[in-house]
């Protein structure tokens, strides 16, 4: 992947991250974005468009070495990774429609869609296999619904996804403690 463009310079991301890690980003989130369209069952109705998901890599990068330079830190954490990378997907928006259908509202809101799976996949973490107990269910839904409500109609920024990632997992540490007390 070359990065060129000639308004901007990148050789400070170059030089910070290495094309290689770059490379690696793009064709990870290109294979969960080609796993999402069949998942979905989008083949022929929805494409990844290289140059948008290009941009969007690339803007994350830029993002992060920002952020490295400021704060003057080597790395970021998980939380920022996925909140920044989800941030700049639902803004270039790569994953374009090719068939419309006015009955499927859902795929005008595909790149929307997809950041929720992506963010979910993430605080799954290696916990692929969970089932959500029956009592539960309900909760975890309305949450996902929620998630998916506030990509599509509210102001997203970076910071406001970390801060819903940070809160999906304090509520885990709060329920495990919960559960850890109750066996005592």
């Amino acid at each position: 992947m070359e990065i060129k463009n000639k308004s901007y310079d990148y050789s400070d991301i170059l030089a910070d991250f290495g094309n290689e890690k770059i490379e690696k980003r793009y064709m990870t989130l290109y294979d969960y974005m080609e796993a999402f369209i069949k998942r979905h069952k989008y083949e022929g109705k929805v494409v990844i468009a290289d140059s948008v998901l290009n941009q969007a890599v690339v803007d994350y990068f830029a993002d992060v070495h920002r952020l490295k330079y400021f704060h003057h830190i080597e790395a970021i954490n998980h939380l920022k990774i996925h909140a920044y990378t989800a941030y700049w997907i639902l803004r270039r928006k790569p994953l374009q429609i090719i068939e419309d259908s006015p009955e499927d509202i859902e795929r005008a809101f595909v790149n929307e869609k997809f950041v929720a799976s992506y963010l979910l996949q993430y605080l799954r973490g290696e916990e692929t296999d969970v089932i959500i107990v029956e009592n539960e269910r309900l909760t975890y839904l309305e949450f996902v619904k929620n998630l998916e409500y506030f990509l599509r109609y509210r102001t997203v920024t970076p910071q406001v996804l970390e801060t819903v990632l940070e809160a999906y997992q304090a509520g885990i540490a709060f329920q495990k403690s919960v559960f850890a007390q109750s066996q005592k």
